[in-house]
């Protein structure tokens, strides 16, 4: 059994904050249903769970959607938002992504949840808001480039020059120091958020555990997990035309948003109080270390974060402090996190399996597996993650139930849960 810390421990390492972050729901009047949005819904979180007279998505379950990388759409008791919103090979008419960019807009998400500003999260997510009105959340750093974005998206589309975007934690923090609340879907769930670690290649060899090889070729053989594509994928799902070739909706490369990164904590209230938690990236927390974010330019190359190093490294006790909340912050019921990390050439997936030790999830849904894990490479992902276990000497009561995504198969796949099933009773937490 894994001992979480004492809740008095944690106040000498968090700086909570309860900042009014709310926002009005950006639904549509469901008194006057769209029929765009009932078939957007109906297509992204299955016919079955949308009344189709009201486009109401069910409000006694949360639901998932995957819609490639780390991006999903989530139904939380009804209410729609988007954890990430870049999308794998968009195309401008249905192909291997089997859904377009509009599919995203009918769908009418009331909020855009940033888990950092890398291209491969924040793409689309100006847009998306500018089309919708959806509050994005994501750190100051990425917020500055949302604006960016929508300044000149604005020239192309026309419509406002900026987008609703709040900031998460102070710029320059220290990752781990600051808790903040999120009230957008209050009273229904209550959400946190705490700035963590980008996953980096730049942490040592970890000498704890035997050497997992991942993504080493052998006389032109790879090694599992392997990070090729399947040679049949390109004959199955033949490219068509990119929507970026039409209208570029990628993000701003400017400033230093990219790798800090964002970990996300939804609680639902009353009932059972299911809780899941979202982040888009895994980092080192034996050694602290993220990917750097040095000032291009400088050599040395000088860091652009308080306490992080040129390594990108901000130490073992940031490290430590992280995994302290991850506990702090559960139980948690459902994990949705990143299974690759950059250090996989150096550590194999540790990372990850570190991060399901301190979430202790019941259920684990690993994901980032058709960017950096290229497209179809998933299932061998999946034999490293369970490799990586093995070498870790992980027991199998300690090890959360997978449900491992597989593209394009998973792609729009509702993953249903039920927010009263008895295995989420957390009555005994209290005591």
């Amino acid at each position: 059994m894994r001992l979480r810390p004492r809740p008095s421990l944690l106040v000498s390492l968090v700086i909570l904050s309860s900042a009014a972050l709310a926002a009005p729901d950006k639904g549509k009047d469901h008194n006057k249903p769209d029929p765009a949005t009932i078939a957007a819904r109906q297509k992204i979180f299955g016919k079955e769970n949308v009344d189709a007279g009201s486009g109401q998505v069910r409000n006694d379950k949360v639901i998932f959607s995957w819609i490639t990388n780390a991006s999903f759409a989530a139904s939380v008791k009804g209410r729609i938002v988007l954890l990430d919103t870049f999308v794998t090979r968009l195309e401008i008419a249905p192909g291997r992504t089997p859904f377009t960019i509009q599919d995203l807009v009918d769908l009418e998400p009331e909020a855009l949840f940033i888990g950092h500003g890398h291209f491969d999260h924040a793409d689309n997510a100006a847009y998306l808001s500018k089309k919708t009105g959806a509050t994005i959340y994501a750190s100051p750093e990425t917020c500055d480039n949302m604006q960016l974005d929508a300044a000149r998206l604005a020239g192309l589309i026309g419509g406002a020059s900026k987008v609703p975007c709040v900031s998460l934690t102070s710029r320059g923090s220290i990752p781990g120091s600051e808790v903040v609340t999120i009230h957008q879907l209050e009273p229904l769930a209550t959400i946190k958020a705490f700035k963590h670690l980008h996953s980096t290649n730049t942490a040592p060899q970890d000498t704890s555990f035997p050497p997992v090889v991942i993504n080493t070729p052998d006389a032109g053989v790879c090694a599992p997990p392997c990070n090729l594509a399947d040679p049949r994928d390109k004959d199955m799902f033949p490219a068509g035309t990119s929507q970026n070739s039409v209208l570029d909706l990628s993000t701003s490369r400017a400033g230093q948003g990219g790798p800090i990164s964002i970990y996300y904590v939804f609680q639902l209230r009353g009932g059972k109080e299911f809780t899941f938690a979202w982040h888009n990236t895994t980092g080192a927390l034996r050694e602290g270390c993220a990917l750097p974010n040095n000032i291009p330019g400088t050599n040395p190359p000088q860091p652009s974060q308080p306490g992080q190093d040129a390594r990108g490294c901000f130490g073992p006790e940031v490290g430590q402090k992280l995994a302290n909340l991850m506990e702090f912050l559960g139980p948690t019921d459902v994990e949705v996190g990143s299974v690759v990390s950059l250090g996989f050439g150096i550590n194999g997936e540790r990372d990850i399996v570190d991060y399901n030790s301190h979430v202790a999830p019941k259920i684990f849904i690993p994901n980032h597996v058709t960017a950096v894990a290229v497209e179809s490479s998933s299932l061998e992902w999946k034999v490293g993650y369970r490799k990586q276990q093995d070498a870790m000497g992980i027991p199998a009561a300690d090890r959360p139930e997978l449900r491992w995504l597989v593209d394009p198969n998973d792609y729009l796949r509702p993953i249903v849960f039920d927010v009263d099933d008895p295995r989420w009773d957390k009555s005994h937490r209290h005591d």
